[in-house]
């Protein structure tokens, strides 16, 4: 309707100056106005498309990053070697459990301070993953996907944790989610708890991973 609106008025402005430009030169004017307004409202629609993220915290991340890594690489060195978390590889953590040309393994970590038991909330009926981390599945589809990329939750203390793997978010659902941080735009991966793996990271082995 404003692009309409818009035509009309230059059309009429036009027909009324009678040293106007050209019926040529209108033509051309209205075309370019036709392209800006679908180019806005390409922009618009991408704009709309993008997830929302709430603000940086680095002194938060910094704490749980340690803490989440730390749990990981503990639970992890009985049973693997070379184990990696300079983030180098975009991974938080990147080991071996063969030999040489076995696929590696890829692990992205966080801590959820929301659960704070051992146990998993009854009421909660799904893990929710921010879909920032597209950008590992996209890095691990194109780059290394004979590798194995597992995605970690820790509870609170990072005594138990849920282990999702990256096949499980290609397939999932993604949707917007409303928070105390954002009220809407935040989009996340909804992984049902039935696709994912409830591990003690205290006295459960990982020799299986």
């Amino acid at each position: 309707m404003i692009l309409k609106q818009s035509i009309f008025l230059v059309k009429i402005g036009w027909m009324m100056n009678s040293d106007g430009p050209s019926d040529k030169y209108v033509d051309q004017y209205i075309k370019s106005l036709k392209r800006s307004y679908k180019y806005q409202k390409l922009e618009k629609g991408k704009r709309k498309m993008q997830s929302k993220r709430k603000q940086f915290d680095k002194a938060l991340y910094d704490v749980a990053d340690k803490a989440a890594k730390d749990a990981m690489v503990a639970w992890l060195k009985n049973d693997h070697s070379n184990i990696n978390t300079n983030e180098t590889t975009y991974f938080d953590i990147v080991c071996t459990a063969g030999p040489e040309g076995h696929p590696r393994l890829l692990w992205e970590v966080e801590v959820k301070y929301s659960w704070k038991t051992d146990e998993w909330p009854d009421s909660w009926k799904e893990l929710r993953i921010p879909y920032r981390k597209q950008r590992l599945l996209d890095k691990w589809k194109n780059e290394c996907y004979n590798d194995i990329l597992t995605f970690v939750v820790f509870n609170h203390d990072c005594t138990k944790a849920w282990h999702v793997d990256g096949h499980t978010l290609l397939d999932c659902e993604v949707k917007e989610v409303s928070n105390r941080n954002i009220r809407r735009g935040e989009k996340f991966f909804h992984i049902p708890t039935s696709d994912a793996y409830l591990v003690d990271m205290k006295n459960e082995s990982s020799g299986g991973h």
